[in-house]
C-alpha cells in the first residue's frame, strides 16, 4: 500500500510536469513503450525490483535496454535514483498512464484473442464500447495462443480501482472463446453424468 501511494505521488508530479511543459502526448507515448519493454523483459523487471542491486547499475541497465530516451524520462530516472526509489519505476509509469486516461476520459478495452485483430475489428469494437461507456476507447490486443478460437473482451471502467498486473478483473466482460464454451459444456456434462 505504501509502495502504491508513493508511485501515485510521483505519477501525479510527472503528469503535472508534462502538462506544464506541453509534452504530455510525447511522454504518454514514451511511457507506454517503456512499460511494454519492461513487461516483455522479465530479467529487467527483476533487476528493477531487486533492492540489493545498486541504483546506478539499475539505471545503466535500464537506459541501455530502453535505448534513446527523452530528457524527461532521464530526469525522472535520475530523481528516482537519488531518492532510492528506482524499484517503483514501472509502477510510476503505469500510474501516470492511468491518471492520463482518467483526465482524458479514456477507457481501456482489452481484447484477448488467439491472433492479432485487424484495424477494422478494432474500429468496430471502439464504436460498440463507446456507446456503452460514452468515453474514448483505447484497445489493447493481447495475444493468447491458448485460445482455440473466439475472443474475450474486458473493459476496465474509469474511476475504478484495478490492478495492472491482473487484467483478469474487468468491470465489463464478454467471453466468446471456444475454450470457455468447451469448459461450460464439460461442466454441464459432469452434472449430467457422474462418470465423466
Amino acid at each position: 500500500m505504501i509502495k502504491q501511494v508513493a508511485a501515485i505521488r510521483y505519477a501525479k508530479a510527472y503528469l503535472a510536469y508534462s502538462q506544464k511543459t506541453n509534452t504530455l502526448g510525447e511522454i504518454v507515448i514514451e511511457s507506454e513503450k517503456t512499460i511494454e519493454i519492461i513487461s516483455n523483459n522479465s530479467d529487467l523487471f527483476k533487476i528493477l525490483k531487486n533492492k540489493t542491486v545498486p541504483n546506478q547499475k539499475k539505471k545503466r541497465i535500464l537506459l541501455n535496454i530502453c535505448g534513446n530516451v527523452s530528457e524527461n524520462l532521464k530526469n525522472l530516472i535520475e530523481i528516482l535514483v537519488r531518492k532510492n526509489r528506482l524499484y517503483l519505476f514501472d509502477d510510476i509509469l503505469n500510474q501516470f498512464i492511468e491518471l492520463y486516461k482518467i483526465n482524458s476520459r479514456i477507457e481501456t478495452c482489452y481484447l484477448i484473442s488467439a491472433q492479432k485483430i485487424s484495424n477494422k475489428i478494432e474500429k468496430n469494437l471502439k464504436l460498440v464500447i463507446k456507446k456503452i461507456t460514452k468515453n474514448k476507447i483505447k484497445v489493447v490486443n493481447i495475444i493468447d495462443k491458448n485460445l482455440i478460437g473466439g475472443f474475450i473482451i474486458k473493459v476496465l471502467l474509469l474511476g475504478r480501482e484495478h490492478s495492472h498486473s491482473s487484467i483478469k478483473v474487468g468491470d465489463i466482460q464478454f467471453d466468446n472463446s471456444v475454450n470457455t464454451s468447451l469448459n461450460k459444456l464439460k461442466t454441464s456434462l459432469k452434472k449430467e453424468n457422474t462418470f465423466i
